[in-house]
């Protein structure tokens, strides 16, 4: 039984790639005969280094019914292709947007033979339950790089920094700001594009301030990243954070905003730029606390609970 992981052929760094290779590693150092599947002979992310073994479908190997595909949640075409097949499958589903953006009307994934799905957090788990009334959903825990992606104060900057494939609002937010005449050394923008892990890392341990108006992710792994580097994170409420942070009382571990409401989210990062130019406790509270939160992601967490599903998944095969 071999385990192959679909992974798109995709160049620009996306935090879904980075969980699909880490699976693979996961899997294949603990004996399973797990594999990243891309299609392009040779291609493979120059982003970050990578230790997954790789199989490419343009060579064509051969894949047979005591398989298994694990598929991402944006392919219903390609499950849809496989829908007859004795191929087992597995959806990962690690956003909430791509889940019937091209799904087609009154189809899901229980249609294509799927009873089996991973995901990362409870919101997306009670969704798929909910809307595909499939039972068999599994949360994946996800994990943070503590050795690229931890806090240094004294390398701190005034600096906002936001990831720009994600954020059609960020720059509207930075002109409004910059119209309310607040000295430009207290904000200067800085959109995050095409940077290897490495650099990405050293950016937010740069970075006093992460910013966000995307309202899409599934889980908010660069939101905790970016919490683990010491920035103060602003971002718009929506499935993103209700997962891992309590915006109120003593547990607060980052600025929330109205869902979708940009102007809310500028009157909140102008009120909090002055406090963190003057230390302010509350601004450092939530720092701590964001801190303490990105804190328990580690990847012995995340390699546990991907063992822990494929033992199920291959015991209720068998």
């Amino acid at each position: 039984m071999r385990i192959f992981y679909l992974c798109p052929d995709v160049e620009f760094p996306s935090g879904g790639i980075k969980r699909l290779y880490t699976h693979v590693e996961v899997l294949s150092k603990n004996g399973f005969d797990a594999y990243i599947m891309h299609t392009n002979k040779g291609f493979k992310p120059a982003w970050f280094l990578a230790q997954a073994p790789v199989v490419y479908s343009s060579d064509s190997p051969a894949v047979g019914p005591d398989d298994i595909l694990v598929i991402p949640e944006g392919f219903p075409a390609v499950l849809k292709q496989f829908a007859s097949s004795p191929i087992k499958k597995v959806v990962i589903a690690l956003s909430l947007a791509y889940i019937f953006e091209t799904m087609p009307l009154g189809e899901n994934w229980k249609h294509y033979g799927v009873n089996w799905v991973m995901t990362n957090n409870k919101t997306t788990k009670e969704f798929i339950q909910w809307s595909m009334s499939i039972e068999n959903v599994h949360i994946i825990e996800s994990s943070i790089d503590h050795e690229l992606f931890y806090y240094k104060p004294g390398k701190k900057t005034p600096q906002i920094v936001y990831i720009k494939r994600k954020d059609t609002l960020s720059p509207i937010v930075e002109k409004i700001l910059t119209s309310r005449n607040i000295p430009s050394g207290d904000l200067n923008f800085i959109p995050i594009e095409n940077l290897n892990i490495q650099d990405y890392a050293r950016l937010l341990r740069d970075s006093t301030i992460y910013l966000t108006t995307s309202i899409s992710e599934g889980f908010p792994l660069p939101i905790l990243e970016a919490m683990a580097c010491g920035c103060v994170c602003a971002v718009l409420n929506g499935n993103a954070g209700r997962d891992v942070s309590i915006d109120s009382n003593i547990d607060q571990s980052f600025i929330v905003a109205e869902s979708m409401n940009f102007i809310d989210l500028a009157k909140k990062l102008e009120e909090i730029v002055p406090k963190l130019r003057t230390n302010d406790s509350q601004i450092e509270k939530i720092r701590q606390n964001a801190l303490a939160t990105a804190a328990k992601f580690s990847p012995d967490l995340e390699a546990e609970s991907v063992l822990r599903f494929w033992r199920a998944f291959i015991e209720a095969q068998s």
